[in-house]
């Protein structure tokens, strides 16, 4: 969702039933927007707040995914788990400049690695005011690479 595209139809429909354009402007510009996720970085691990309730957390978390890209392999709604496939464009893969020069001369191999599939755990957890999500490797321990990071970053980008 857009706040600023929901902002402008919302001002729009204002001023369609009959307020003035500029108190439809005053009016959505005094109203405060409470943010629906934060995003906080700690020594254990990244970890998103989510201002709902499992259930529309769960959802949402799973919209999110879907826009973004990620494979979902398995979902286990009890225990609040999405086991997901994430490719790092930045994990290991060597450029032609970071190899050596009889790297160089192999010219019958590919010149780019593709970089593996690494296999994350989403985990969604709510409490009676809200829910967070946290990334967890595949056995199912805290992650706390700059991968989990990036991670999390693009579902903030997706739920804030």
């Amino acid at each position: 969702s857009d706040p600023d595209l929901e902002a402008e139809m919302l001002r729009r429909m204002m001023v369609r039933f009959g307020t003035d354009n500029e108190r439809a402007k005053t009016q959505l510009a005094s109203a405060k927007v409470e943010p629906q996720a934060r995003l906080s970085r700690g020594v254990e691990g990244g970890l998103l707040e989510l201002n709902d309730q499992f259930d529309r957390a769960w959802r949402r978390v799973g919209l999110a995914l879907d826009r973004i890209g990620f494979t979902v392999e398995d979902r286990d709604r009890s225990k609040g788990l999405y086991f997901v496939r994430y490719i790092d464009p930045n994990a290991d893969v060597k450029t032609t400049e970071e190899k050596g020069w009889l790297s160089r001369l192999k010219f019958w191999g590919s010149s780019t690695r593709v970089p593996s599939k690494e296999q994350y755990r989403i985990l969604v957890q709510g409490d009676g005011k809200g829910a967070e999500v946290r990334v967890l490797d595949k056995d199912g321990a805290r992650e706390r690479s700059e991968t989990a990071n990036r991670i999390l970053t693009l579902l903030f980008d997706q739920l804030k």
